[in-house]
């Protein structure tokens, strides 16, 4: 049985997201889907599992041509997309046997739940792929690792045969890792075709028999992975170093370090991190999904325990978040929509927050009116509720509400995320505005045209270790993807 994505073309009203793209996988194989953020590599999965339809081309099934009319469909016919977000498919107050096996009874029309035998059955099947879970255990107190296993498990005992899995490995740790490439090899003998969307070139050299990679909505490449190469592959992925405008303004050599810790620690199985950053300074923490990066951000903004700063010379402790604040630090978070901002509040109470004390109505509204045109904030209402804002709108408000007191440091973990590229720029120009008032800023992302973009140094994370430096102006895109892949450079092809 084989599956294939013909000449697929769609896009959601603003451009092309994808552009004939194509895609086949065989029957147990490791086919890896690589591309920038953006490329349409998800948007690619969601047609194949019937969650959009394409506006062109065509899903073929063993020859067949199939039109999904949901994800329900694309599973009755074996396709089965697992997110990254791993809740979506499980229901967290079920026990594990509840989850497994529910979908099951309802399948073969079983009409007594007999939960001793399910629970034994529950256990075989777990067993089968190396895991020992307690099956009475509620899915809420699984780790990652666990609940995406059990999504995996689920979907192969529903006679999946094919898996689209979107950077499974991002949040397991090495042994983890290693147990799910194990579970990899077991399906693929078992010959149910794997789709893994991954920024680990190793993982890919690693797993994978075929490579395609899409930018711009396109398939640039598409090889066997024995007859490429990491090197080859991120060039597919970049076009080669296009041209980036860098930061205007070269960081000022003679400012003083406003913020810096020692021998900091993410969690006890991870090594130290010393890591100063001056006024005005743009600092970018350049690290694949996995790296450890959000745990750092997180870290150092109190929500991952406490810790000790040198925060402009004198010695702070730091042991949550509202201490965080009162140190002068601010965080713009990954998920903004869950904790940058609140969607029932309008933006003139966002704007209003970083006011110590009493500030009048008056003083609240003109100070709103002029940060909104500052930003060219759309619509220009204060009165204007955030959840009902764009993205790019949103991530403004929620960087914007921090300019109202004078903040020694801004972190800002994957800020452009789903924003578009007209927003993208205005928010860049709002990071560069918050360091000219002399905030220092630490900037986490994944991507190597925002660090190339934003950054006056780039330090490379990977496993939870800050690993190299670099000067944004001596760089590529290329090399900064390589470098922040470390065990993709002892890569061996036979």
């Amino acid at each position: 049985m084989t599956l294939k994505l013909r000449d697929i073309t769609h896009d959601f009203g603003s451009g092309p997201v994808l552009q004939k793209a194509h895609l086949t996988i065989h029957p147990g194989e490791v086919h890896a889907l690589l591309g920038m953020n953006g490329a349409g590599k998800s948007t690619l999965m969601h047609i194949a599992a019937g969650l959009y339809s394409p506006l062109e081309g065509e899903v073929v099934i063993d020859g067949e041509r199939v039109v999904f009319q949901n994800p329900s469909d694309a599973v009755s016919k074996g396709v089965v997309f697992l997110t990254q977000e791993v809740d979506r498919g499980l229901v967290p107050q079920l026990s594990v046997h509840e989850n497994l096996t529910v979908s099951l009874l309802k399948k073969e029309r079983a009409i007594l739940f007999n939960k001793k035998l399910n629970r034994q059955r529950a256990r075989l099947l777990l067993a089968e792929y190396g895991l020992t879970l307690n099956v009475d255990l509620p899915v809420s107190r699984l780790s990652l690792y666990e609940k995406q296993m059990l999504s995996i498990v689920r979907a192969v005992s529903n006679q999946a045969k094919f898996l689209l899995l979107d950077e499974p490995t991002a949040a397991f740790d090495h042994k983890e890792a290693e147990r799910f490439y194990q579970v990899v090899r077991k399906l693929q003998n078992q010959g149910i075709g794997i789709v893994l969307i991954s920024h680990k070139l190793h993982e890919v050299f690693s797993l994978a028999e075929v490579i395609t990679v899409l930018r711009g909505g396109r398939t640039i490449l598409q090889r066997p992975s024995g007859e490429t190469t990491p090197e080859e592959v991120v060039e597919a992925m970049t076009g080669g170093e296009s041209i980036i405008a860098r930061r205007a303004l070269p960081n000022d050599e003679s400012k003083q370090v406003q913020f810096e810790v020692r021998e900091l620690r993410l969690d006890a199985e991870r090594p130290e991190i010393d890591l100063q950053i001056k006024e005005g300074e743009i600092l970018t923490v350049f690290g694949l999904l996995g790296s450890g990066k959000t745990e750092f951000a997180e870290k150092l903004f109190g929500v991952r325990g406490s810790y000790r700063a040198i925060i402009k010379g004198e010695e702070q402790r730091i042991g949550s978040t509202s201490e965080a604040v009162r140190r002068g630090i601010a965080f713009v978070p990954e998920e903004r929509g869950r904790h940058g901002i609140w969607k029932r509040e309008d933006i003139r109470t966002h704007l209003a927050l970083s006011f110590k004390g009493l500030i009048s109505k008056s003083r609240e509204l003109k100070y709103s009116r002029d940060l909104i045109a500052s930003f060219t904030i759309r619509p220009n209402s204060p009165s204007h509720l955030a959840g009902k804002l764009s993205g790019g709108n949103q991530q403004k408000v929620a960087i914007a509400k921090w300019f109202a007191a004078k903040r020694e440091l801004a972190i800002f973990d994957e800020p452009m995320k789903g924003i578009d590229v007209a927003a993208r720029e205005a928010i860049f120009q709002m990071i560069e505005s918050l360091a000219d008032q002399g905030t220092s800023i630490l900037y986490f992302t994944a991507e190597p045209d925002e660090a190339l973009r934003i950054s006056d140094r780039i330090l490379i994370l990977a496993d939870g270790q800050i690993q190299e430096e670099f000067d944004p102006f001596d760089i590529t895109m290329d090399e900064l993807l390589l470098a922040a892949d470390k065990e993709a450079k002892t890569v061996e092809h036979s």
